[in-house]
């Protein structure tokens, strides 16, 4: 087996075509995307950012659920997608990260704050800013219950967002499955 090796970290975000202008774009494409973090919804695990996962499944589980929040469609039908992104470790090593590897009790308040909507996490005074990423287990909220095998790092600051260069479309949903994986 090889050493290992310093590789990037590859994260996978699902949302839909249409959110991301990618109606056009198949797998492998690259895919010019700006997040702009007013845009992501609020009241999630770690607050309002934008959310990836190093699973394939979990992404694809994001993007059908973001399908089935949507009201019916006046134009063309969305689907699903899934973008990978390639992240240089050292890159992320730069930021202001906060991580759980497990679901420990700070875990759960700053879950339980975040989706009732309190004040965003962050760094204590001289700092007072926001962690700039922040990765744990994906919840089933408001159980205090986690997805086995499941993470997610979201992203919460315009220093992070600005590393998260072009992705490409890993994949897209099945027209024949409503768009869905």
């Amino acid at each position: 087996m090889p050493a290992w090796g310093n590789k990037d970290v590859v994260l996978y975000h699902g949302t839909d075509d249409l959110a991301v202008g990618a109606q056009l774009h198949g797998p492998g494409s690259p895919l010019p995307l700006a997040v702009n973090l007013a845009l992501c919804r609020s009241f999630t695990d770690f607050g309002q950012g934008f959310y990836c996962t190093t699973s394939i499944h979990q992404a694809q589980q994001w993007a059908n659920a973001r399908l089935l929040r949507m009201l019916a469609p006046t134009g063309p039908a969305p689907c699903a997608i899934v973008l990978e992104f390639k992240l240089s470790r050292d890159w992320l090593a730069s930021l202001d990260m906060l991580a759980f590897v497990r679901p420990i009790n700070d875990f759960w308040d700053l879950v339980d704050d975040c989706r009732n909507g309190f004040a965003p996490h962050q760094r204590s005074v001289p700092h007072n800013v926001c962690y700039d990423v922040v990765c744990g287990p994906v919840t089933i909220w408001p159980q205090r219950l986690v997805i086995q095998d499941c993470d997610q790092f979201s992203f919460h600051t315009q220093r992070a967002v600005r590393g998260l260069k072009t992705p490409v479309v890993h994949s897209k949903g099945s027209p024949a499955n409503g768009g869905k994986f």
